[in-house]
């Protein structure tokens, strides 16, 4: 069987690389199995047939993962495959921001038209004290989320000589182990704004992170920069417009462009180079395609957004894998396993988890699977999606 995948930006190559023959990969396919994107925007609908979607980076609000959920479309990222190279941006930023290298380099660039090697020497040593900026070395950076960005820049903060307080009402254990023991953690937000010399935002972008910066949050914030490399809307552009007028705020450095903003005193915006770089890029598009290989050869699930994890591949004596995507309601189990049942077929392994919305199972059976049994399983009542995968 051959897969389509679709690309909808450039993937990595080390990461295309990982498809074997039985995979055609284009971006012209018209019904893919499968997209790869990087920020493209995907409306799931607009596919027929698509299995999958990889987004080759962290955030997923380019995807319509509700459409996708509703006709059992895998959507999956790759979490942690950018950290270091967003965490290392946000050192970057913080330093352009607190050495003025930004203003230093306009100012430099004035002086392009001067011959006399001498008179821009004098000239750069009478103008340069108009620069003088701030070290990392003995100030407080808040960290607002702990994933594995945030964790990361929380631990090069400390490398580096800072204190550091970090917010995250949900810290997942895994991260926490590799947190350093001297970041102080909070589940208060005001109490990271009111003690931070400088912020730095590291979360997703939900209906509770949107605007999570603002004038009413930030009322307490008596430091000088914010930093935002995890989605624009995190940080309300209005207050901190509003902020830089009133001379609250030194600097806002972000990786996000907005008429908004961008031409304001005090406003440093990238182009969106967080994850651009070429050891992120390749992390990433070799962690999606392991996933969309698993999921289409397997229906193994790892790093959706949508579904549970569920992993595992097949024993030697299987014939047939199922993979069944269903709503999450009581005895979905049982009735998947009656229809099984009632066909004399015997199950060799069942595997099922829930998302809470979704349950996601693997069912292997030794013997092949007619097309009727696959329709009786797919008609069950709040069964969203049947796969038959012959091994």
């Amino acid at each position: 069987m051959t897969f389509n995948i679709k690309t909808l930006n450039k993937i990595s190559s080390k990461g295309l690389q990982l498809f074997s023959s039985s995979y055609s990969i284009s971006d012209t396919v018209d019904k893919p199995d499968a997209i790869l994107v990087r920020s493209a925007q995907v409306d799931t609908d607009t596919f027929e047939g698509l299995l999958a979607v990889a987004r080759a980076g962290a955030g997923v609000n380019n995807i319509t993962i509700d459409k996708a959920s509703t006709k059992g479309v895998c959507v999956f990222n790759t979490p942690g495959a950018n950290a270091n190279a967003v965490a290392e941006l946000v050192f970057i930023g913080l330093g352009l921001a607190l050495r003025n290298v930004d203003k230093a380099l306009a100012w430099i660039n004035t002086l392009r038209d001067m011959t006399d090697a001498k008179e821009m020497d004098a000239k750069v040593e009478k103008g340069k004290s108009q620069f003088a900026g701030a070290e990392f070395r003995g100030k407080i950076l808040g960290v607002i989320g702990l994933g594995q960005i945030g964790v990361l820049t929380a631990n090069a903060a400390h490398g580096l000589g800072m204190q550091v307080i970090a917010y995250d009402p949900f810290p997942s254990p895994s991260n926490m182990h590799r947190l350093h023991n001297s970041v102080k953690v909070t589940s208060e937000l005001s109490e990271v704004i009111g003690a931070a010399d400088f912020l730095t935002v590291h979360v997703p972008l939900t209906d509770k992170t949107r605007g999570l910066l603002n004038t009413k949050s930030l009322v307490s914030f008596n430091g000088t920069v914010i930093l935002n490399f995890s989605r624009g809307p995190v940080v309300d552009n209005a207050s901190v417009a509003e902020l830089l007028k009133q001379g609250k705020l030194k600097a806002y450095v972000n990786d996000f462009p907005n008429p908004a903003i961008l031409n304001l005193p005090g406003v440093i915006c990238l182009p969106h180079l967080g994850a651009s770089t070429e050891e992120a890029e390749e992390t990433c598009a070799t962690m999606a395609v392991d996933q969309v290989k698993d999921y289409l050869e397997y229906g193994i699930v790892k790093n959706s957004v949508n579904l549970p994890a569920v992993d595992g591949r097949p024993a030697e004596n299987v014939k047939v894998r199922l993979c069944i995507i269903n709503q999450d309601v009581p005895n979905m189990i049982a009735e998947i396993s009656r229809v099984i049942g009632g066909a004399g077929l015997n199950i060799v392994s069942f595997k099922n988890e829930s998302n809470g919305k979704f349950g996601y199972n693997l069912i292997d059976l030794d013997v092949n699977v007619p097309d009727s049994l696959v329709a009786e399983l797919a008609k069950l009542d709040k069964v969203v999606k049947v796969r038959r995968l012959t091994l």
